[in-house]
């Protein structure tokens, strides 16, 4: 015969305040990590000044970006492949001379 376990709620709530402090934590480094303008500000400075992606602002769409970053990290820029659409989104939609990346 099987008998169901009960376990006390203390128990049942000590489990779930750490799995919720597990998945916040999770959450708040997948932030930082997807951080576009930080990305650009830390890891593309990391080879070359920002005039060389400033002087690019207003000249490629989101595709070329994509393209650029792309090549950038086959080149060994450290950029996770999951966040190039989202450094590419935010460097399409800068205006010419936007800071912090046209200082």
């Amino acid at each position: 015969m099987n008998k169901a376990v009960f376990l006390p709620p203390v128990v049942v709530a000590v489990i779930v305040i750490i799995f919720s402090g597990i998945l916040v934590l999770r959450d708040g480094d997948a932030r930082q990590q997807s951080d576009p303008q930080s990305t650009v500000m830390t890891k593309c400075t990391a080879c070359h000044t920002t005039r060389r992606i400033c002087d690019n602002l207003g000249e490629k769409d989101r595709e070329e970006w994509i393209r650029t970053v792309s090549e950038m990290v086959s080149k060994g820029a450290d950029v996770a492949g999951q966040d190039i659409p989202a450094v590419a989104e935010y460097l399409a939609n800068l205006e010419p001379g936007s800071e912090p990346v046209c200082r």
